[in-house]
């Protein structure tokens, strides 16, 4: 497995080791290590803007995932934006590095295939697993 990180903003300080090392743990417990690839893009606001245009919304979002298929050699790409992270974040109660942590892992659950968008179970069913990541990972490590 092998995750690539691009850090394609100076906004916001992002630990790219701990990127790697929380996508790693959830892609482990989710589908097993394996020879694929997942690509990991940090950015601001006006970028992933430009790729919500594919999803019929102009606008910028905290996270989009794209995933290719757990059979591809690149699984999916992943595209985070620092800036609605560290606008949201207070409304949640969480730090920006927690914040962007649930996010990361929301964008995660996506591309092994997790949907909150296609029923009201698979949304609990998702946003549960999203928890106990977080609370696995981030929460008690801090």
């Amino acid at each position: 497995m092998k995750v690539n990180v691009i850090n394609d903003q100076s906004i916001k300080k992002v630990d790219t080791k701990k990127i790697k090392e929380i996508v790693k743990t959830v892609l482990k417990q989710e589908i097993g290590d394996g020879a694929f690839e997942i690509n990991i893009l940090i950015t601001n606001d006006n970028t992933i803007k430009e790729y919500n245009i594919y999803r019929g919304k102009n606008e910028p979002t905290d996270v989009l995932s794209f995933a290719y298929g757990l059979d591809e050699e690149v699984i999916g790409d992943i595209v985070v934006s620092v800036e609605t992270i560290d606008r949201q974040c207070m409304e949640f109660g969480n730090s920006f590095e927690e914040e962007f942590f649930y996010i990361l892992i929301h964008g995660v659950l996506h591309i092994v295939g997790y949907d909150h968008e296609t029923s009201d179970q698979d949304a609990q069913t998702m946003f549960e697993l999203q928890d106990n990541y977080f609370k696995q990972l981030i929460k008690l490590s801090n």
